[in-house]
């Protein structure tokens, strides 16, 4: 009787593990795998396998993303104040590097590295 139950848990345990080894990626998504706590790749859309409790795997979103900016003020080059309201369309197309930049694909650190970067761009224009 011991060992019957001993089996069948030994059977659930190897089918839960075969199971979150299988990985389907949605077509607005990629998934980052870290082996180790390493990157070592993209998985783009349809069904992969991972290598269980070595790699893990991040979600990012591969879709048009909408950053809003608030309204800010700049001095134009006759030195008047200009508001200007704006926002910004952005997708993601190389996962490696985006990754890499934004510290393990945190959408916030994407978000205030856009903003600076849209925001230095408009004040280099408007100071023309």
């Amino acid at each position: 009787m011991a060992g019957t139950i001993f089996m069948i848990i030994i059977i659930l345990l190897i089918v839960y593990i075969v199971t979150s080894c299988v990985r389907i990626v949605p077509q607005a998504q990629a998934y980052v795998i870290e082996r180790l706590g390493a990157y070592n790749g993209t998985w783009s859309v349809g069904m992969h396998f991972k290598v269980p409790f070595i790699e893990t795997v991040k979600m990012l979103d591969a879709r048009i993303q909408t950053l809003e900016i608030q309204a800010d003020r700049y001095l134009t080059s006759e030195n008047k104040d200009l508001m200007v309201d704006s926002y910004l369309k952005w997708r993601v197309t190389d996962f490696s590097r985006y990754y890499v930049a934004t510290g393990g694909g945190n959408p916030y650190q994407a978000e205030t590295l856009l903003k600076r970067k849209f925001s230095d761009r408009l004040r280099s224009e408007f100071g023309r």
